[in-house]
């Protein structure tokens, strides 16, 4: 009975700690990220991160370290991080995407982004490339 008992209140702790996480998730990760990912369980002193893409699940692999000392800021010491893809997770983020807005935001349109017409093969270009070599940098590969 008494081992019931603890690991009742052991997974209480847990469940304690990723409530904990939870309420405090946007200040730990930052908001960006925070609407892509969510802490999913504790256990063990393992941390389970659900990611609902991989540049996200990567960028969290690489910051796992920085990530961790965060958390024990918070008072909640672990011994690991484990990320896992989930393209369960929603983005908080639920604007309806419309293609016309995407296409006039898209990074190739010239007025968006500073960019010019090259004038040697009329395609478009950075701004700098153009003031810097006077063309694009294909066109400045051909003549070198």
């Amino acid at each position: 009975m008494q081992n019931c008992i603890n690991d009742f209140k052991k997974s209480w702790e847990d469940l304690d700690k990723l409530s904990k996480l939870n309420e405090n998730w946007k200040t730990l990760i930052g908001f960006e990220l925070s609407r892509a990912c969510k802490p999913l369980k504790i256990e063990q002193k393992i941390l389970t991160i659900s990611v609902n893409h991989p540049q996200w699940r990567q960028a969290l692999i690489y910051n796992k370290h920085r990530l961790k000392e965060t958390i024990s800021k918070f008072g909640i010491n672990l011994n690991e991080i484990k990320i896992i893809q989930n393209y369960e997770v929603k983005s908080l983020d639920k604007k309806e995407i419309n293609a016309k807005t995407v296409w006039e935001n898209h990074p190739s349109r010239i007025r968006n982004n500073n960019m010019v017409i090259c004038n040697i093969c009329n395609s478009p270009a950075p701004k700098g490339e153009i003031s810097r070599w006077g063309k694009c940098t294909f066109c400045w590969r051909k003549t070198g």
